[in-house]
């Protein structure tokens, strides 16, 4: 028999929110059945959107990706709260501020319009989309992200806009063609201009910190580079004094992408430095060779400064980006990270 539990759900500006959990279900749809949506995309346990720290109490945890919840992190308490099931009251500390949680579903999906697709390199598309209606703001925050319905489905994909909130209702995302994946697929075969896209969002914890004047290092790997580039854009547009670099790694030089746009926004930026990283390099390739953690490792054994990095792409190069910071002595308290995992992991 199910019984009931209170859960506290504890923010980073020490604000909280407390409401009813039952045994038999999970503290997200907990929430969602008394009108408070906590930050959540998958609800599957594979995103780690909603990972927080349980600080008090007892609970089972259903499945999950070990991609999403280290084996590490599970025994310190950390949890997915899509898949938290509460045996005594918990209270649980969120990465994110009050504001972040919402009260009502209303602002939380909206209807876009496809205004360009185009191929920017041998596997990525750039999907453009217009918000419909009077109300043309889009809110979000660098580096978090949007849900996108493909048209007459109930499938969703979740992607990072390139761009910073506006009010022209402009989303530009940065799309990765997998053969196969179903976003890819009606990407190549049936999107079009003009299309309506429903779009829901925005989600994550994944954005800029504070942290003064520390110079702040983006590793980035193929279509990670969009958080990583509205970060650095928003930086740009409140003109942080930072220094930054981007490390931008692919495979091959043919799946560069973007390379244009961020000559110019180098060239707009005295802060900004650029590493274009090509693993499987030709000879006239005149770019960085080798993949962004050799050639990050490079830099940080030439600089003494220690900056705050920001880490967007596949688990295996979060990874080990990862195991280079802790190499030269960077606190993992400075590194914030973001791994691409599969759908429906």
């Amino acid at each position: 028999m199910a019984t009931t539990h209170q859960v506290k759900i504890i923010t980073q500006d020490d604000e909280s929110v407390s409401f009813e959990c039952r045994s038999d279900e999970d503290v997200i749809s907990a929430g969602l059945r008394q009108d408070i949506y906590l930050m959540a995309s998958c609800r599957e346990g594979g995103c780690a959107t909603c990972k927080g720290f349980c600080a008090e109490g007892d609970y089972v945890l259903g499945k999950f990706s070990s991609q999403a919840l280290p084996y590490e992190e599970e025994e310190a308490g950390e949890v997915l709260l899509c898949c938290c099931y509460p045996t005594t009251d918990i209270e649980v500390e969120v990465p994110y501020t009050y504001d972040r949680i919402s009260f009502s579903p209303e602002g939380l999906s909206f209807e876009a319009e496809i205004v360009e697709i185009a191929q920017v390199s041998s596997n990525v598309m750039r999907l453009l989309l217009q918000r419909t209606g009077e109300d043309k703001q889009v809110k979000f925050d660098s580096g978090q992200f949007f849900d996108l319905e493909i048209p007459n489905t109930t499938t969703t994909r979740s992607y990072s806009p390139a761009n910073t909130a506006n009010k022209k209702g402009e989303l530009e995302f940065l799309i990765r063609i997998v053969d196969g994946g179903k976003f890819s697929t009606y990407l190549k075969s049936d999107a079009k201009i003009g299309q309506k896209i429903q779009v829901k969002g925005a989600s994550g914890i994944f954005g800029l910190k504070e942290n003064g004047f520390t110079p702040r290092y983006f590793v980035a790997g193929g279509t990670g580079l969009a958080p990583v580039l509205s970060m650095v854009r928003q930086m740009h547009e409140w003109s942080e004094p930072q220094k930054c670099v981007i490390y931008f790694g692919v495979n091959t030089e043919e799946e560069v992408f973007l390379l244009n746009e961020l000559e110019s926004l180098a060239a707009e930026m005295p802060t900004l430095e650029l590493r274009i990283c090509v693993w499987k390099y030709a000879e006239n390739w005149h770019g960085e060779k080798g993949s962004v953690v050799d050639i990050l490792r490079r830099d940080l054994r030439e600089t003494v400064a220690k900056p705050d990095l920001y880490l967007c792409g596949p688990p295996g190069m979060v990874d080990a980006t990862f195991a280079v910071c802790e190499e030269f002595g960077i606190q993992k308290e400075r590194i914030y990270l973001e791994k691409f995992l599969p759908s429906g992991s």
